[in-house]
């Protein structure tokens, strides 16, 4: 396992603080809002946790075995079930139709394969299901995508592999949902990245039958 892995688990709360609270609104539109069966993917060291209903069923996939162990450990100060298996979303091991709801937020950013891990959201997902999300994608063409691309290069290394140049909107939008409603919200600041962001905050997919 990298160092770096291990650096971005102890170092990730911590950088969060400073934007935690502009964050607080998207978890509850998303976290907050999935029911029965949930699955989340990429649950870093939980901090969805303290949103989800109290009658979630929650499932948790983490590929980060650093940020696993944090996960766990506020699992277990919460008090809640949870159980977390240290797998990605390119290959989740569950069998088809299996949750509810599936979560991300702020994860397909960094994943290996982002058009697998919409397909097998959609796999897992039972017919009439939902798809929670909040994510930063490209922004249209012009001054703030060239200002994405410029960054990136610099901004995947210090994040580990956050992409800024991912165009999540359109893979989302062409994974085979029923209905794909965004939204987006201006002015969310990230370091020098700020403005060359737009951020989906409107969340849901519903699956087709």
């Amino acid at each position: 396992m990298r160092v770096v892995d291990w650096l971005f688990a102890a170092s990730y709360d911590l950088l969060n603080l400073g934007v935690e609270g502009r964050l607080r609104v998207y978890r509850e539109r998303t976290a907050g809002r999935a029911t029965g069966d949930v699955l989340e993917i990429g649950g870093g060291t939980g901090a969805n946790l303290p949103y989800y209903p109290a009658g979630a069923r929650l499932t948790v996939v983490e590929p980060n075995p650093h940020m696993v162990r944090r996960l766990e450990r506020r699992a277990e100060r919460s008090g809640r079930q949870v159980t977390v298996l240290p797998d990605a979303g390119e290959r989740l091991p569950f069998r088809d139709g299996s949750f509810d709801s599936v979560v991300t937020t702020l994860v397909l950013c960094m994943v290996r394969d982002l058009d697998q891990v919409v397909s097998e959201t959609r796999r897992v997902l039972r017919p009439g299901g939902v798809f929670y999300f909040y994510e930063h994608v490209v922004a249209d063409p012009g001054w703030r995508r060239s200002l994405q691309n410029a960054l990136n290069p610099t901004w995947r290394f210090v994040t580990t592999g956050c992409n800024l140049s991912r165009d999540i909107a359109a893979a989302i939008g062409d994974g085979g949902f029923r209905h794909v409603p965004m939204g987006t919200a201006q002015g969310y600041r990230v370091v020098t990245a700020s403005d060359a962001l737009r951020w989906v905050v409107e969340r849901y997919i519903e699956l087709g039958a």
